[in-house]
């Protein structure tokens, strides 16, 4: 049931991403780590009990404050309160979850959701990264493998993308595919360069036969 739901959830994810962002080949796309949204779920959860004790507090407490007020006004009002902590959790988590990494076999997006009209794209070609490396900070999230991606371009500029799970593990599928990247461009490099050789060796050829042509001419004057 575990890894179903992680199959649908990643799904979401590479459907939603397409809305975005036009890429066909998308081999992984990174996302933060569970942690994170449980963190999220905790708060607004805690966040209801606080209002679920007070509106207790109210009742018991304070009933002459309590009944100054209609029933239904109480209803209503922890209604709205409710209905309002559970969308504000629902962008949070559709923010937190389509910030993604997007590998692909060209080149590495960075995708950052900013609120619900409002997004921004980093693009990374393989051959102008300069270093892949990833962070772990404090015990807490080395208890639950969480750690940071951080990608350094030329003149040391830094895209971090924080919060994934297992970052070493993460960080290996992006400098595989740089490898790959760069394998594949060091092939087309020397494809070009014997091809060039190719047409060198023929235009010598050529020039040696009319060389050959001219010097023989000469001869039998």
């Amino acid at each position: 049931m575990y890894f179903m739901w992680i199959f649908y959830r990643a799904m979401l994810r590479t459907i939603l991403i397409k809305k975005y962002v036009n890429t066909s080949d998308i081999q992984w796309i990174i996302g933060h780590s569970p942690v994170v949204h449980l963190k999220e779920a905790i708060i607004m959860l805690s966040l209801l009990f606080l209002f679920y004790v007070a509106y207790a507090v109210i009742k018991n407490l304070l009933p002459d404050l309590y009944t100054s007020i209609p029933v239904h006004y109480w209803d209503r009002g922890m209604g709205i309160i409710g209905i309002f902590l559970f969308i504000k959790w629902v962008l949070d988590f559709l923010n937190l979850y389509l910030d993604c990494l997007i590998l692909s076999k060209d080149h590495a997006i960075l995708f950052l959701r900013e609120g619900r009209l409002e997004y921004k794209t980093e693009f990374f070609s393989w051959n102008k990264i300069n270093t892949i490396s990833s962070s772990q900070n404090g015990i807490r999230n080395k208890i639950w493998s969480v750690g940071d991606i951080v990608i350094k371009l030329e003149f040391d500029t830094e895209f971090p993308f924080a919060d994934v799970t297992n970052p070493k593990k993460q960080v290996s599928k992006l400098i595989t595919l740089k490898e790959q990247f760069m394998e594949r461009q060091k092939q087309v490099i020397e494809k070009d360069l014997h091809e060039d050789d190719q047409r060198f060796n023929v235009l010598v050829e050529a020039m040696s036969e009319v060389v050959k042509d001219y010097l023989d001419k000469s001869q039998n004057k």
